[in-house]
């Protein structure tokens, strides 16, 4: 984390003030990374692909609360440029959530084999 957050306050630093600051974490939310961008922290901010990201064009995007909308849009806005289906999540929780749905369904994969109800290799197809 420490090294990140003096990324970011590095970057916001030397970056012109209108650059976006984005990350693709998953797992650590913009506004923990952001605390020491002095000079516009509002610009910080996820954008988290699906995997794989080269088969799957959705985006989390995913503001920190100060996060200023302009940057929220602008993002979007690149996103779609580049052929990626952008997704505003409205507020951080942990996983966002390509994660946390994923993580639900191979929690069900896990049960259903390890009952006996399907074989591993029957739900990998």
């Amino acid at each position: 984390m420490d090294f990140k957050r003096q990324l970011f306050a590095e970057l916001d630093s030397k970056a012109p003030r209108d650059v976006l600051l984005l990350s693709s974490s998953s797992g650590i939310p913009s506004s923990q990374f952001c605390v020491d961008c002095a000079h516009n922290p509002g610009r910080v901010l996820i954008g988290h692909p699906f995997n794989p990201p080269h088969m799957v064009p959705l985006v989390e995007v995913v503001p920190h609360p100060g996060t200023k909308d302009i940057y929220v849009v602008r993002t979007i806005d690149f996103y779609r440029s580049i052929g990626k289906e952008p997704i505003l999540i409205n507020q951080e929780t942990p996983g966002f959530i390509a994660n946390r749905l994923q993580m639900a369904l191979c929690n069900e994969a896990y049960s259903l084999v390890t009952r006996g109800i399907v074989s591993a290799a029957d739900v990998g197809k």
